[in-house]
């Protein structure tokens, strides 16, 4: 039993996940889920077979629910449960990206929708140990895959609940990186300058306590009515079957991405453009992270569509971060020797026309310039001045220089 977990959508048991004696993982639908429902990833299709722990597939899927790099470790300390990806579920399961609920054999989906609200005092404590002082019968039941430490919460008139077991969010709550205090800031500008320049994204605020800041983000694969209902979704490494979520000899490729959108979304014209928009803005805006963990699909009860994006932070205003582009343009990894030929490559990689492709890179040079003072105006109408994104001015005004070149004959 401690080698078995089933996974819940709602009160329906959708399958069965386990792990063989090298902790590697294997799941496979319920009957009763084969007969209604609806396939967890386009890699993991519907079928009366078991996905293997040889064939790795189940595995990949699962484990990216998860977080990463110290955030995960620490939730293992604090949890003091095996930083192995089955324990990590077993224990923060109950509450993933998506629709789906993880929980022990022996424990059924409590379908209550109960929630502990934060006082003052404890939002502080919350902010200033970055998650550290939840006590522990109250931790939520959640799993988010990153590499910053976040919680999910729920807000209600502007005051911040926390979900009680295995409950609903509808926010997340992103605390400051400790090495890099303005990541905060940089995501919600890099955000709102994204969203300005005609990118669908997240709604997302910044806010500032304990001399610490955050970011609140509304979920987008939660519906809030009477009751919060969940929406799945799954990131493109899941829905490719891949480990690794920045481009390695080859893969995954921004081209992979955009024929995964051409093949399963609803509206992929609005989609595709949507992506390769994302794409450039990227580049102008300086967010060399930007990987296929960070492009999601939702699927609602009607249609699958591209689902806003999110993560979008200036990394080249951060001191002695990669620069190198986690998907390439072309063939091109370095942001700063983009030329127009790895623009035309980009092109022929996506099937579409050279000048269709010039086109969007105009245009988002054009809407970046246009609105970069206004959103910084407007946070700092907000929050005061704020001297930090002079960093970020000035990567994205190089960016500007540079991506105009790029597409000059």
């Amino acid at each position: 039993m401690d080698d078995e977990l089933n996974v819940w959508f709602e009160d329906h048991l959708v399958g069965y996940l386990w792990r063989n004696g090298f902790n590697i993982m294997a799941f496979r639908y319920s009957e009763e889920w084969l007969a209604s429902g609806f396939p967890l990833s386009i890699s993991l299709p519907l079928q009366n077979e078991a996905f293997s722990a040889q064939a790795f597939i189940a595995h990949r899927f699962f484990a990216h629910l998860l977080p990463e790099g110290q955030a995960r470790e620490r939730l293992c300390h604090r949890f003091r449960c095996s930083n192995t990806d089955f324990d990590l579920l077993k224990t923060i399961g109950g509450e993933c990206a998506g629709a789906i609920s993880i929980l022990p054999v022996t424990e059924e989906p409590d379908l209550n929708q109960q929630y502990e609200k934060l006082s003052a005092e404890a939002l502080e404590r919350l902010i200033s140990t970055r998650g550290a002082s939840l006590a522990n019968d109250c931790k939520p039941r959640l799993s988010l895959a990153g590499a910053q430490d976040k919680i999910t919460v729920y807000l209600k008139h502007q005051d911040i609940y926390l979900p009680v077991k295995q409950s609903p969010s509808t926010h997340i709550l992103k605390f400051e990186v400790s090495d890099f205090k303005n990541v905060p800031l940089y995501e919600v500008y890099t955000t709102r300058l994204a969203k300005a320049a005609g990118l669908n994204v997240i709604d997302m605020e910044l806010g500032c306590l304990a001399d610490a800041s955050y970011t609140l983000s509304r979920r987008y694969d939660r519906l809030v009515g009477d009751k919060i209902s969940r929406i799945h979704q799954e990131d493109f490494c899941q829905a490719l079957g891949l480990q690794e979520k920045y481009q390695r000899n080859g893969t995954p490729s921004f081209a992979q991405c955009y024929r995964l959108l051409i093949q399963h979304s609803n509206n992929p014209t609005t989609d595709c453009e949507q992506l390769l928009r994302w794409q450039i803005f990227n580049l102008i805006a300086g967010n060399s992270d930007a990987h296929i963990k960070n492009i999601s699909l939702l699927y609602s009860a009607a249609e699958t569509r591209l689902a806003p994006f999110y993560d979008l932070v200036c990394t080249r205003a951060i001191k002695h971060l990669d620069s190198t582009l986690a998907l390439s343009i072309g063939q091109q990894k370095n942001p700063d020797n983009v030329l127009i030929t790895d623009w035309y490559e980009l092109a022929k990689q996506c099937q579409i026309r050279s000048k269709r492709i010039l086109s969007l890179v105009e245009d988002m040079l054009n809407k970046v310039n246009e609105y970069k003072a206004s959103v910084k105006n407007s946070l700092e109408g907000t929050y005061g001045n704020l001297p930090a994104l002079q960093r970020v001015d000035q990567v994205i005004n190089k960016q500007l220089k540079r991506v105009s070149m790029s597409i000059m004959n």
